[in-house]
């Protein structure tokens, strides 16, 4: 059963992983790094989901615990999203999640 979670860095990346959390160490399968963007101010905060370390030839990054932040369960579009970017079946229909509700000036 997976364990999806986003995790917060010390470096300050928002990661979202299949996570096994171990004593010293953590596991993160299938990470990938949450980037906020706004096309111009006003306008809705996309996020945009990249691969963690991509340069790595390992399926799994190893981190340990004391770097960790927090860690919390992903809201439901951002883990739909996720899965998504970490199925084995090809969508027509990618897209980028939008937050909608922006706090007032």
């Amino acid at each position: 059963m997976k364990n999806v979670r986003v995790i917060r860095l010390q470096t300050g990346e928002d990661v979202i992983a299949d996570l096994e959390e171990g004593s010293e160490l953590h596991t993160l399968k299938k990470a990938f790094v949450i980037i906020p963007m706004q096309s111009k101010p006003g306008q809705p905060v996309q996020l945009m989901m990249t691969p963690y370390m991509p340069y790595s030839a390992d399926d799994e990054v190893v981190i340990a615990k004391d770097k960790v932040v927090t860690i919390v369960k992903p809201k439901k579009d951002i883990l739909n999203s996720y899965e998504q970017n970490t199925s084995s079946i090809l969508t027509t229909q990618p897209g980028l999640i939008t937050e909608t509700k922006l706090p007032s000036k």
